[in-house]
């Protein structure tokens, strides 16, 4: 019988085979979604940081961004420009934003590791483990973070609302706690992969 030892994570040939050539697929996914939201993150914190009115701006208690304007040059209804802002009201809502991105940034590159130990047949290791940890816990960031940024907004003068919850928070909480209990099944495959190394 051939043993199933730390480098396969105990999967057969066949399922490693082709658990490994998904593991390069969505690493390689994964590295392109990274790398288009870490460029369109530091865009909109630029466009925030410097004052670009005419497409960065406020709207409902949100930041919001304009690609292109109406033929008219109006603006949507409610917006605000940063321009029309102070300049430490522009410096907080940047810094804000990025607060609000980091999370998905962290989620992201999470993933990555995860599948590159896939492409390498690792499935219950130690570094999975601290991946999922991970990822469930910037899940949960995910949701909490917008509330911070709104009560920020609200004080500063930027925002109608002191609290603003959407669904997409709720999913996220929800996910990050289904992946901690998650975590604890990754621990135990790990452990028992050790047990199994050690053992042979």
């Amino acid at each position: 019988m051939r043993h199933q030892g730390k480098e396969d994570g105990g999967a057969t040939p066949a399922a490693g085979d082709a658990l490994a050539r998904r593991g390069r697929l969505f690493f390689a996914i994964a590295c392109a979604v990274m790398a288009l939201m870490a460029a369109t993150a530091a865009l909109q914190v630029l466009l925030l940081l410097f004052r670009v009115g005419d497409h960065a701006g406020m709207l409902h208690g949100g930041f919001a961004f304009i690609l292109t304007q109406a033929h008219d040059g109006a603006m949507p209804a409610g917006f605000v420009a940063i321009s029309r802002y102070a300049g430490w009201q522009s410096a907080l809502a940047a810094a804000l934003l990025t607060l609000r991105l980091i999370p998905g940034l962290v989620i992201l590159s999470g993933l990555i590791g995860l599948f590159r130990l896939y492409a390498r047949h690792l499935i219950f290791t130690a570094a999975n483990e601290a991946l999922v940890r991970r990822i469930a816990w910037a899940l949960i960031a995910y949701a909490v973070v917008p509330l911070m940024t709104h009560a920020a907004l609200y004080a500063a003068d930027m925002s109608p609302v002191a609290i603003k919850l959407e669904l997409r928070q709720l999913d996220a909480a929800v996910l990050g706690i289904l992946l901690f209990a998650f975590v604890n099944v990754v621990a135990v495959g790990a452990e028992i992969e050790r047990d199994r190394a050690g053992f042979f």
